[in-house]
């Protein structure tokens, strides 16, 4: 009996521990003294900051990006998706920059430059895509028309792009001599020219990322590199590098690279404003064979190496996530052995 009675006040003073445990640890059963309530002010402070959270929040939004006028994206198009996208290039090359990157008036040459796109996913890693373009030129009262060369490219992508992690691409493209580039007529002063009559190799890389720096205004960053190599061209009479009467041999175009930064910031979901940096780079080209005459004078063909900066802001309306209307303008700043342009681009992207 006296077992009994010990192991029930035992078990009894276990469960006398275990309430009083519960009642402690129980929010709901607070009684200590010194547990204090939040005051009004902060209560009333928290509230307001999750309000500016709550506002911040509607006002943010999946931003809608056509790309600026000249940098590419660092994304491939997805796997079964198309993007078709038409380019007008009007500009007017009004001067020209010396050995010495002075620039000289020059009877305005006026370039009027429809290019159509054409892209599609192969996988989600790969795509594809063409451009066709047509070129018309007219100075000093002359001008004419034709094909422009035909350029088919491949893009790898190495990154995908995440909330650190940029978009990375690598791309290969080859242009096709579809242009017209010799037996270019004399009294047209070279405006028939449209094309390189070179095969042309170029290889390089594309950066992009999305930037939330501020909430309500995101924006994006994109860099692009490329190198291209020219193969060597036979040409005959006047041609895209000069030359005249009697002209017979090879040139080979000089190498080139390009840099690219373009950058875009949202006002609202639909607008936004994009600016592109272009500088590029080539080597001189060089001419073997027989030169030829104008006016009794040996014609110059060829040239020395000459690069140019320029800039293209513009503005992009966005109907939809797919399908964007950019328009801005395109103009040099600093050049050497290359003309001084200005003018402007429009361009209509969509993909489906």
């Amino acid at each position: 009996m006296k077992k009994a009675i010990a192991l029930i006040l035992f078990v009894f003073s276990l469960l006398t521990c275990f309430a009083q445990d519960y009642k402690n640890d129980n929010p709901y059963n607070k009684t200590n003294a010194n547990d204090e309530v939040p005051s009004l002010a902060i209560v009333q402070a928290e509230l307001t900051q999750d309000e500016k959270d709550f506002q911040i929040a509607q006002k943010m939004f999946n931003p809608w990006y056509g790309g600026p006028l000249l940098t590419g994206s660092g994304n491939t198009l997805p796997k079964g998706l198309f993007n078709v996208q038409p380019y007008l290039f009007v500009l007017v090359n009004y001067a020209a920059f010396d050995s010495s990157r002075k620039s000289h008036s020059i009877n305005n040459l006026i370039e009027v430059n429809p290019k159509f796109s054409f892209g599609v996913g192969i996988t989600d890693r790969i795509d594809a895509g063409v451009v066709v373009d047509w070129l018309y030129l007219r100075q000093s009262g002359k001008s004419a028309n034709h094909f422009g060369d035909t350029l088919l490219a491949t893009s790898f992508g190495i990154l995908k792009e995440t909330q650190i992690i940029p978009a990375l691409k690598i791309f290969i493209s080859e242009s096709f001599p579809t242009g017209k580039y010799e037996k270019l007529k004399a009294e047209k002063a070279f405006v028939d020219a449209s094309g390189s009559g070179s095969f042309e190799t170029t290889l390089g890389f594309t950066v992009s990322k999305v930037l939330w720096w501020w909430l309500i205004h995101p924006m994006t960053l994109r860099f692009a590199y490329s190198y291209t190599i020219p193969a060597s061209v036979n040409v005959k009479g006047f041609n895209s590098y000069g030359g005249g009467f009697g002209v017979d041999g090879k040139i080979t175009p000089g190498n080139k690279f390009t840099l690219g930064l373009g950058y875009e910031f949202s006002i609202v979901q639909k607008v936004v404003f994009a600016i592109d940096a272009s500088y590029e780079y080539a080597n001189k080209s060089i001419f073997k064979g027989t030169y030829g005459t104008i006016e009794g004078e040996i014609a110059p063909i060829g040239g020395p190496s000459n690069d140019v900066l320029s800039f293209a802001p513009a503005i992009e309306y966005n109907f939809s996530q797919n399908l964007s209307l950019i328009t801005g303008a395109w103009f040099s700043v600093w050049g050497r052995n290359t003309n001084n342009f200005a003018g402007g681009i429009t361009t209509l992207t969509y993909t489906f």
